[in-house]
């Protein structure tokens, strides 16, 4: 949290809609790895940026992958909201939306807008029609905005060009948004689909911290945007900034750099989110087992 804080005035001049937080990941690093407060992180990102924040939760199993019984998550939502949240983006794994009935309705009652997302991924089941009515049921439950979520990064163009068309179609006048990670380097392509589609917005990272196992860099997608005649209003200097100050960061904690990755047709196999692959890989080289990345990831597949 420390290092968040000497960049957020910049933050706020870059002209996000909103900032995202938090994910279920995000408390357990702060608990187990960091020996920091998550709630009081919550707490200072919201009062001191002026931007709306933006919490991701995991429908009924907001920061592990137990279910939560409703009183816990109507009470987190009461929490996050009394803490600052402005925006809460909830989503089922499974897509299975009887997991999001409670946090859209108690996120609504404790005074936060709410994003609903449908989660991608590859098999026969998974058609347009289904993400269509997935979309449709989202809207039901009243989310203000929904959107496509893809944690492992498995759209591709072509595939984007397709389903696209269908979602704004089943969204109706709800705005909409995508989430993709960058994990087969296709993601930028993606979002230009999605530009072109009508998405109303895209989620990014800043340059350090983009591309990998990580979202597409800002500064591409702005480009891309441009390129598609569409003007983002973003404060480049300011971004150009952010990007400086984390950048050092990288190289003051010995951390590395968002690169772009090359392709990589397992990940259609395995289907590891982006959210993962990284904690997976820090895991086994802690187990001095990172030389059998490949191997688990096959067996992953199998499974």
């Amino acid at each position: 949290s420390a290092m968040m804080a000497p960049i957020l005035s910049t933050i706020d001049r870059a002209g996000y809609d909103y900032v995202n937080m938090l994910g279920g990941a995000v408390f357990d690093v702060c608990v187990r790895y960091l020996h920091e407060n998550p709630w009081r992180r919550v707490e200072m990102l919201s009062t001191r940026l002026s931007t709306p924040t933006d919490g991701f939760l995991r429908g009924q199993s907001p920061y592990t992958f137990e279910l939560f019984p409703d009183d816990i998550v109507e009470l987190n939502s009461q929490v996050l909201a009394r803490n600052g949240l402005k925006n809460v983006t909830v989503y089922d794994a499974l897509n299975d939306n009887r997991n999001v009935e409670v946090p859209i309705a108690s996120a609504k009652a404790a005074g936060m807008t709410v994003t609903a997302v449908t989660v991608y991924t590859v098999s026969p089941v998974h058609t347009d029609d289904y993400y269509a009515a997935r979309i449709r049921e989202l809207i039901a439950l009243g989310a203000d905005r929904v959107g496509v979520k893809d944690p492992t990064g498995l759209l591709t163009p072509e595939r984007a060009k397709t389903l696209f068309a269908v979602v704004m179609q089943a969204a109706g006048d709800t705005l909409v948004e995508l989430h993709s990670h960058c994990q087969s380097s296709l993601a930028p392509e993606v979002y230009s689909e999605a530009i072109k589609a009508g998405f109303h917005y895209v989620h990014t990272a800043v340059m350090p911290l983009a591309n990998g196992a990580s979202l597409p860099a800002v500064e591409e997608i702005v480009e891309r945007a441009a390129e598609l005649g569409d003007d983002t209003t973003l404060d480049m200097a300011a971004i150009a900034e952010i990007s400086g100050y984390f950048s050092w960061l990288c190289v003051r904690e010995g951390k590395p750099r968002g690169k772009v990755v090359a392709y990589d047709p397992s990940l259609y196999s395995h289907q590891v989110p982006g959210g993962m692959i990284s904690n997976l890989k820090s895991t086994l080289q802690t187990m001095r087992m990172g030389d059998r990345l490949t191997e688990i990831l096959d067996e992953v597949g199998g499974v």
